[in-house]
């Protein structure tokens, strides 16, 4: 093994090590519980994911248990294979020290660094479209035949994940098209056997689809930019986003060396142009989303794994005060990363890193048949916890949301009694909902807990207000599905 290779497992082995300490003292996010709920009804698909996501959480709790750490454990495992792949990837298209740059960067990174742990699709889809880029790598080197097969399999895998990964197949698609020089694959049979491995491996999310009315395709598809409204703080807050999740240097690094190649299409090395053609669409097209609707900082992260390995080739053919300046950076990131996880404890309070669990209990003493909530992500934080005791968005009053109405079965709730848990704000837009799908309902109690998004945040407390709702007889009207909010 050689001396890159070494280094590059210890940074996995670092990187690992400082996401265990700090997913260990964390909760679970509202939507990392959400996708725990979808864990436990197995599907080929759901409303608004992939599969990907949820039968990796199966496997992790199956294997590990049901703790922040156990629910964790499988996408911490593959954000550590993610980083070996970018550096297998970087040194077949390149050489050693630039891998070596490469897998750092990816190790290291923040947006990875937190979305190559939790529970979100974005962990499985970094996963496999690092894996696809390997695969590419060889394939476009000239090695077996079989890289191509491969390849495809990841990017149906990717796809299964995110549906973020088509900028992945239609990348490779523009890169062979506007390449003169590799225009000659598309006469070969190889890449056409990869469209069609790629699309038995995303079979399940299509049959899925397919039986259940198109849900997560029209979901993602239309109903996220009817969600419409340009604000002109967009224009400034997505860039920062990426500054910020990036770093300033390695965010810049990445646009910067992505764009020279898109100018310089004719004259660049084809493996740079690779890279670019992977990861310049996505990008480039969220940052055009904003003049239509809000964008998440975190979307495009899977474009950045072409993008910093371009980067890292680039560093290396540049001077030395450029390298410096990237391995500095790298550096300062990794004695933040130390210093974080030592510091948790202290900057955040015990009660305050179990804010959903104080509710919970409070819950729990009700003892109700089961619990509804004014929406997904309580409901979701309150079945994670409470478990098997289920729990529900506002499904049972005829106000449907999420995955939730499709696992729904009124039948078994009726005559049941429930808990109702609504944020204290919205307690009067519930309560006439309630009164009308159940016998009666008792007087509201209210409950003062540690603020559990605590980080960044200057209320440290919520308040929740808690009633009981007897003898579930269901809604006179149910409405159509909700919009869910974004995540």
């Amino acid at each position: 093994m050689s001396r890159s290779s070494r280094q590059v497992l210890a940074v996995i082995a670092f990187v690992t090590l400082i996401r265990g300490i700090v997913t260990s003292q964390l909760e679970l996010t509202s939507v990392e519980s959400y996708l725990w709920v979808c864990a436990q009804r197995p599907a080929l698909g759901y409303f608004d994911y992939p599969a990907m996501i949820a039968w990796m959480g199966a496997a992790s709790t199956a294997l590990f248990g049901h703790t922040p750490l156990g629910v964790r454990a499988v996408s911490i495992a593959g954000g550590a294979a993610m980083i070996w792949l970018v550096f297998l990837a970087a040194r077949r298209l390149y050489d050693e020290p630039t891998a070596r740059l490469a897998a750092f960067m990816a190790a290291l990174v923040p947006d990875f660094l937190m979305y190559g742990a939790y529970v979100t699709p974005d962990a499985p889809c970094l996963l496999f479209w690092s894996a696809t880029v390997w695969a590419l790598a060889h394939a476009l080197s000239g090695d077996s035949p079989r890289w191509w097969l491969l390849a495809g399999l990841f990017l149906g895998l990717a796809m299964d994940s995110k549906y973020h990964a088509v900028f992945l197949g239609l990348g490779v698609f523009g890169f062979l098209v506007l390449s003169p020089d590799q225009r000659r694959w598309l006469k070969r049979p190889e890449p056409w056997l990869a469209v069609v491995v790629a699309t038995l491996a995303f079979l399940p999310t299509i049959l899925w689809n397919a039986r259940n009315d198109w849900q997560s395709f029209a979901y993602q598809g239309v109903s996220r930019f009817k969600e419409s409204g340009f604000s002109p703080r967009e224009l400034w807050e997505y860039p920062v986003s990426q500054l910020l999740l990036v770093t300033p240097v390695l965010c810049v690094g990445a646009w910067g060396s992505g764009f020279r190649t898109l100018i310089r299409w004719r004259e660049a090395d084809w493996r740079d142009r690779l890279l670019a053609s992977l990861a310049m669409p996505m990008l480039v097209f969220f940052y055009l989303v904003i003049f239509t609707r809000p964008v998440r900082g975190h979307w495009p992260v899977p474009a950045y794994v072409a993008a910093l390995v371009l980067s890292a080739a680039a560093v290396m053919k540049g001077g030395a005060l450029v390298r410096r300046v990237h391995v500095g950076t790298l550096a300062v990131l990794a004695a933040g990363y130390v210093l974080g996880a030592a510091l948790i404890p202290v900057v955040i309070p015990a009660e305050r890193r179990a804010g959903w669990g104080f509710l919970a209990a409070e819950v729990a003493k009700r003892k109700p048949d089961f619990v509804v909530c004014n929406e997904y992500h309580l409901a979701s934080q309150m079945a994670y916890l409470l478990r098997p005791l289920e729990a529900w968005e506002m499904t049972p009053l005829g106000k449907p949301s999420k995955n939730f109405p499709n696992w729904w079965e009124p039948e078994k709730y009726r005559g049941r009694n429930a808990l109702i848990v609504v944020e204290a704000k919205k307690l009067d837009s519930i309560r006439p909902f309630a009164a009308e799908a159940f016998e009666r309902i008792d007087p509201v109690e209210r409950v003062t807990v540690p603020r559990v998004e605590a980080i960044g945040r200057q209320d440290k407390k919520k308040e929740y207000d808690l009633f009981m709702a007897w003898n579930y007889r269901g809604p006179k009207v149910v409405d159509k599905r909700q919009a869910p909010s974004d995540d």
